[in-house]
């Protein structure tokens, strides 16, 4: 049953190879992307209900066991998180049937998005700290291509904003994982919940803890390091824009999530305070840029960052409640953003002006 969590990752990989394959058979593209799509949203379905029955699945691939090998991990709400991507998924595709022009698929508009998705699932299902780095560097290249997707001004402006900042983000990330390897000699998550208690030098710890929390907050876009983000999902089509808002973001505050309720949670009056401070300050600043603006596209930008503030809130009161509150609150906001976003390119259809 195990081998349920390698689908989400090689069903959109295999149907994306295979659509660019067919670059010039646009219907092929297109049920492709749906059969991708399906794929993950079926998978992610069955992997709740098998979770929820037996409890966390852990698959050790090609048998090399952790923290040697790529470990693979299904909990509830990883198995969630992965059946949302395969709404969402879903629901772009079908709306991207009747809103890309066929200049964008020729362009590879469908393999793109089917990447993007199969690196957000590869970033929920991931065991180990390294791995969550390539997958968000799977991310960032294929939601690069797409915001530049068009090749109109203001989308590589924005494009360049957000890829700029991002690879700040992987370049703090990459050393963070660095020094953590140097220092216990393991990146698998479990392990690292094992053996950071008895580390020799808990300084350096919370420094690296520090790294990851600042390149997780750009790639959650946690104030002040956020201006990215309004910057670039206003200028892709509004599809692009939704998928952006339902998936991007909730990466990045899924893995503070991940590593500061199971890793670092050794100085957690510094690092969660931290995070408390910052996330109260991303709900007001993100409120108050959404009333500075007039443009649909603009307002909902600057309220995905103010809904970062409260998901993180909840991690930076670590308490039972707060964190259930932050896993609803990321599993609503999925949801919402992404109807929200879509809403929006179906009143542009109507109303183009």
């Amino acid at each position: 049953m195990s081998n349920l969590l390698i689908l989400p990752i090689v069903v959109p990989f295999f149907t994306a190879a295979l659509a660019l394959l067919l670059r010039d058979q646009r219907r092929a593209q297109r049920a492709l992307a749906l059969v991708g799509a399906a794929g993950i949203f079926v998978t992610g379905a069955v992997l709740v209900a098998v979770v929820a029955r037996g409890g966390p699945l852990v698959l050790e691939a090609g048998g090399w066991p952790a923290p040697f090998g790529i470990v693979l991990v299904a909990d509830l709400l990883s198995a969630i998180l992965v059946t949302l991507t395969g709404g969402v998924g879903l629901a772009a595709v079908a709306f991207s049937l009747a809103t890309i022009d066929s200049r964008r698929e020729g362009f590879g508009y469908y393999p793109l998005l089917l990447i993007l998705l199969m690196g957000v699932s590869g970033a929920f299902l991931t065991g180990d700290i390294f791995n969550l780095y390539v997958w968000f560097e799977v991310l960032l290249i294929a939601s690069f291509v797409l915001l530049a997707l068009g090749s109109e001004r203001a989308q590589m402006e924005g494009a360049l904003k957000y890829v700029a900042m991002n690879l700040i983000a992987s370049m703090l990330f990459l050393v963070a994982v660095g020094l953590l390897y140097a220092e216990v000699g393991t990146l698998t998550m479990a392990d690292l919940a094992r053996v950071l208690p008895q580390a020799e030098n808990p300084g350096l710890m919370t420094a690296i803890a520090a790294m990851f929390m600042v390149a997780f907050g750009i790639k959650a876009a946690v104030v002040p390091l956020h201006f990215w983000l309004p910057a670039a999902y206003h200028t892709p089509p509004p599809v692009v824009s939704a998928v952006f808002a339902g998936l991007l973001t909730k990466v990045g505050v899924y893995a503070l999530l991940r590593l500061f309720t199971l890793v670092f949670v050794g100085d957690i009056g510094y690092t969660h305070t931290i995070v408390l401070v910052a996330s109260g300050v991303t709900m007001i600043i993100g409120v108050l840029g959404a009333l500075a603006q007039s443009e649909m596209r603009r307002i909902l930008s600057f309220l995905i960052v103010s809904h970062i503030g409260f998901a993180v809130m909840g991690l930076g009161l670590y308490t039972p409640a707060g964190l259930s509150g932050a896993v609803f609150y990321i599993v609503e906001d999925m949801i919402v953003l992404t109807a929200l976003f879509l809403i929006t390119g179906i009143i542009y259809q109507v109303f183009p002006d």
